[in-house]
């Protein structure tokens, strides 16, 4: 099974690669080789990658050029699935971001 890719981290991955692209020095492939080497293995170990200290109900795993992925273990058809919330540049205020998507998780 490969981990659920949720619609704001593909937002999140369609930016970095126009980003990636945009300033031509940085390989787009090395960053897409990570992040599917990445999904390899949550797939197989979903609990392999730390908690996130500031917000423990994600892991957390850094992918190349500092990129952290956030994603959840959850329950799906009584299995384990590894379902990635955000891909976000480890320089910014990440904890803000996470916060706003449990905030909106409450309210729907």
């Amino acid at each position: 099974m490969k981990p659920i890719v949720l619609s704001l981290a593909k937002s999140d991955l369609k930016e970095i690669r126009e980003r990636l692209v945009e300033f031509g020095n940085i390989p787009p492939k090395k960053f897409r080789d990570s992040f599917t080497w990445l999904c390899s293995n949550i797939t197989s170990m979903p609990y392999m990658y730390p908690k996130y200290e500031l917000n423990p109900n994600y892991h957390k795993a850094v992918i190349e050029y500092d990129y952290l992925v956030f994603y959840k273990v959850e329950k799906v058809n009584k299995k384990d699935r590894a379902m990635i919330y955000r891909v976000l540049h480890g320089k910014r205020d990440v904890s803000p971001l996470l916060e706003s998507l449990e905030m909106d998780s409450i309210i729907t």
